[in-house]
C-alpha cells in the first residue's frame, strides 16, 4: 500500500479521539473508509496501524544506497 502523510494525521486523530472517549472513530485510508469502535481494541489496532504508516513513509523518505564494489588490481 502507499501511504500518505495524510493517512498517518487520520490515523492519529481517530487514535486520540478514541482515548478520550469517543466510542466510535472512522478513518480514511488509501480511499478506504475503516470504522473501530471497540476502545481498547480499536486503539491496539489503531497504534498498529500508525507504526506501519510511519515504517513506510520513513522508508521512501530516506532510501537505501546501494554501494558498487570497484574491482581492480591493488592500490
Amino acid at each position: 500500500m502507499a501511504f500518505t502523510s495524510t493517512d498517518l494525521t487520520n490515523v492519529e486523530a481517530a487514535i486520540v479521539a478514541l482515548a478520550t472517549g469517543s466510542r466510535k472513530v472512522e478513518v480514511s485510508i488509501v480511499g478506504k473508509t475503516i470504522t473501530y469502535s471497540e476502545r481498547l481494541a480499536g486503539l491496539e489496532k489503531l497504534k498498529i496501524l500508525r507504526s506501519t504508516i510511519q515504517t513506510e513513509l520513513d522508508s521512501t523518505a530516506y532510501p537505501l544506497r546501494t554501494y558498487a564494489k570497484q574491482g581492480g588490481r591493488g592500490a
